[in-house]
């Protein structure tokens, strides 16, 4: 019997020790992204259930997906993760839906900045821990 050619030794060998191995399922962001609107919409469904943060701006571009399904389902996680729908509709004509969503993309660039209200309270605070009056 002629032994087999190294190449095909290391295939089999690697073949067999792969044997149970599956495919990495693919990350939630990329499903989001999916060419499948059921796979984007079960991807926010998921993106909203973890409460995850990173997700809110693929949903925001969700919300202008060709896919009026997708729309719904991004504009309604968006709302039950940050309080707000900056006046999106999701079954609203592309150039009213284009405003909203330019509102949100405002918003997610300016989000890590404190609201001036917070602003105010954080430096009241410091004024307080000086012992100074900031009225």
């Amino acid at each position: 019997m002629k032994p087999l050619p190294v190449g095909i030794l290391m295939l089999v060998l690697a073949a067999a020790a792969c044997g149970g191995c599956e495919p990495a399922a693919p990350s939630l962001y990329s499903r989001l992204q999916d060419e499948s609107p059921s796979v984007r919409v079960d991807a926010i469904i998921e993106a909203a259930k973890q409460k995850d943060d990173k997700a809110i701006a693929y949903l925001v571009d969700r919300l202008t997906d060709k896919d009026r399904s997708v729309r719904l389902y991004a504009i309604m996680s968006l709302k039950k993760m940050t309080g707000q729908t900056m006046g999106y509709l999701h079954y609203d004509p592309p150039e009213r839906r284009n405003g909203a969503v330019a509102r949100w993309r405002h918003w997610l660039a300016n989000r890590s900045k404190p609201a001036p209200e917070t602003q105010q309270a954080q430096w009241k605070s410091q004024q307080e821990s000086k012992g100074r009056e900031y009225e």
